[in-house]
């Protein structure tokens, strides 16, 4: 039996990985349908929640740019300067906790 996601906004099952967006907030991955997405977005919620989807072609390429910019930062720095590319990492994790948890269990 699969799990199931459920959207933040109106706690409604999303089915397919089409519809689903994975966002943060505050530092916790939270998926809604694109439509509760929008709407949140324009709620006071804004402050808390990213403006950025975390899945999709946005979230893809800050994923790769930023595992780019941290071998770029392993292979310029030297010493303790090469712990600034565990900051890269972050986006990464992120992109990286989203798939496993909420699109790999969802349908095409």
């Amino acid at each position: 039996m699969t799990r199931k996601v459920y959207c933040e906004k109106c706690s409604g099952e999303i089915k397919y990985r089409d519809d689903l967006t994975t966002a943060r907030l505050i530092l916790e991955v939270v998926p809604y349908h694109n439509e509760c997405y929008a709407q949140d977005l324009k709620s006071a919620k804004t402050v808390f929640l990213e403006n950025q989807p975390i899945n999709g072609t946005s979230g893809n390429f800050v994923a790769a740019s930023s595992l780019f910019f941290m071998i770029l930062t392993l292979l310029l720095f030297d010493g303790s300067q090469r712990f600034i590319s565990i900051l890269f990492l972050i986006p990464l994790l992120y992109r990286i906790y989203s798939y496993v948890v909420y699109e790999r269990v969802l349908l095409e």
